[in-house]
């Protein structure tokens, strides 16, 4: 009698257990997927509805979050998450996957429904990774999320004023799916399978979503000054938005009352009405409107400029639509008056005029040779972008550490010192290059490791000659690579020419600086030395003091 009892209240315990759904009692593991990520959550959400199974390796289950994800790849989860898999796509072929596969069905299900476009002769394209513009695309498209720019749902993401797809990726923002980074989207930036999880998971259920900013908070009445660069005057529009009308214009120095914000537009009273004006182009000056200042006469000058192109125009004022007064020579030196922005006041003879200072090369006459020169410092890869490694020391730490030192050294002589970024952070190249042009940037240093064959060590450093300022930026590098291979006594990879992304796309003095190979032994040592990464910063810090030095 007591093993009948014992035997049919295991039956029921497990046709009990049977009836709850699996996921309710265990959430899908990846061996690769731990509690402290802030995925894990949203991992196992999509696992646990089927949209996902991940890569089972050598005995584990990995969901491999660090990994870009593919076209293929988000179609086909979201084709799953939209309950679209018994779609009809009709009869759509692509030239460059085969009918009847895997990758057919889904990413032909996907253009059907508009989440992704054929490409003009046919290819889709599936294995080739997806930036996060054509995500969110995507993703608005499946879930209906798009949100056109207006006053109730002004613009949140700085960086996609002007895209195509804005009114797409607006609709994220709004439906809690993201809060890009420090107000960018970075909509040319890879996106990883850990990130497009969280957006997945966002767009799928509510206890995911962000909190978002309600549009036209009350800041307290208070005033900005315009600050426009090349006599350049500022928009007043109707909407918070590049598509509102134009119903003002204000030029720079203006000084107008801030009603509120919206985002990154500013709501404004001017001439009794009411307009937008974009905030990246003003100065907050407090609370009560200052008095107009009286204007400076300029100061005698203590910085020259070198003449870096031929044929380099000196303008009538600080615009490119200025009246023509003489041109420059390459070689040429002027006296440097004053500069604001990207435009240097100067003397040439008995002529006053206006150039662009990027085409010249400034030297100090007084005091130290850095002092006040604009030096942007960018230290190669960060965040999730660890760049090369061994054991267990990644680029992205190396190249923070050395940055950091040779910003300290520079501050000390009085630069005017600005970091593409100063902690572990993923900064894009486009985003790197435009910190350099949005911070007026004189020179430009990038910093990295190098990695090949355990033989290959020693020190390079690179310029492009398709920067204006190709001469100017390898006088830099070998001023750099002398100093590098002479102090922490490097092999001499010498100075070299290459196209690489930040320096081509600079206009300034910019160069890139392989301190070593972290796949060699002797370069590792030094590398992973603090000593050394001392005397790496102080050999970089060394060249631009000498390169400042020169005319």
């Amino acid at each position: 009698m007591k093993n009948f009892k014992w035997i049919t209240f295991l039956a029921m315990l497990v046709a009990l257990v049977s009836a709850v759904p699996a996921q309710s009692l265990a959430q899908v593991q990846f061996s690769d997927v731990t509690a402290k990520d802030e995925y894990y959550e949203h991992v196992n959400y999509i696992a646990g509805k089927g949209i996902i199974q991940g890569y089972t390796e050598n005995g584990k289950n990995l969901y491999k979050p660090a990994n870009s994800i593919s076209r293929y790849q988000i179609a086909k989860m979201l084709v799953v998450a939209t309950n679209n898999e018994n779609y009809n796509a009709g009869n759509i072929t692509f030239k460059d996957v085969a009918s009847g596969s895997d990758e057919h069905k889904y990413l032909s299900k996907a253009v059907s429904l508009g989440y992704f476009k054929q490409n003009a002769d046919g290819s889709i394209k599936p294995h080739e990774y997806v930036k996060r513009a054509e995500m969110g695309y995507a993703l608005a498209v499946a879930f209906n999320l798009s949100e056109k720019v207006t006053a109730d749902k002004p613009l949140q993401l700085k960086d996609i004023q002007g895209h195509p797809n804005v009114d797409k990726l607006n609709g994220l923002y709004y439906a809690g799916v993201t809060q890009g980074s420090n107000g960018n989207f970075l909509p040319n930036s890879l996106l990883t399978r850990s990130q497009f999880a969280m957006f997945l998971a966002r767009a799928m259920d509510t206890k995911f979503k962000l909190p978002v900013k309600q549009p036209g908070e009350i800041a307290g009445t208070f005033f900005v000054k315009v600050n426009t660069t090349g006599g350049d005057t500022l928009n007043v529009r109707s909407l918070p938005s590049m598509d509102g009308t134009v119903i003002h214009k204000l030029n720079s120095g203006a000084i107008v009352e801030v009603l509120e914000r919206h985002g990154e537009w500013l709501r404004i009273l001017v001439g009794g009405k009411t307009g937008y004006i974009y905030s990246s182009y003003t100065i907050e000056v407090g609370t009560e409107k200052p008095p107009v200042e009286p204007e400076k006469p300029a100061p005698t000058a203590k910085t020259i400029g070198k003449v870096t192109v031929n044929n380099l125009n000196v303008r009538a004022s600080a615009s490119n639509s200025a009246a023509v007064l003489t041109t420059l020579k390459t070689g040429q030196t002027v006296d440097v008056l004053s500069i604001n922005g990207y435009w240097a006041n100067i003397r040439v003879n008995s002529t006053t005029g206006y150039v662009h200072k990027s085409y010249l090369k400034l030297v100090n006459t007084t005091g130290n040779p850095l002092a006040g020169r604009v030096i942007v410092l960018d230290a190669g890869h960060g965040g999730y972008d660890p760049g090369t490694s061994a054991n267990k020391l990644t680029e992205k730490s190396i190249t923070l550490k050395v940055v950091n030192l040779v910003e300290a050294k520079l501050k000390r002589a009085g630069a005017n010192v600005k970091m593409t970024r100063s902690t572990d952070t993923y900064v894009s190249l486009q985003n790197r290059t435009a910190f350099s042009q949005n911070n007026y940037a004189e020179t430009f240093v990038s910093i990295h490791v190098n990695s090949a064959t355990p033989t290959a060590k020693g020190t390079e450093v690179f310029y492009s000659a398709a920067n204006m300022n190709a001469a100017e930026s390898k006088s830099l590098a070998a001023y750099i690579q002398n100093n590098i291979v002479k102090q922490a006594n490097m092999v001499d990879r010498k100075v070299k020419e290459s196209g690489f992304y930040v320096i081509k796309n600079n206009n300034v003095a910019a160069v890139l600086v392989e301190l070593g190979f972290i796949s060699n032994k002797d370069d590792f040592a030094k590398l992973s030395s603090d000593k050394y990464l001392e005397i790496y910063a102080e050999a970089i810090y060394q060249g631009l003091v000498q390169y400042y030095s020169v005319k």
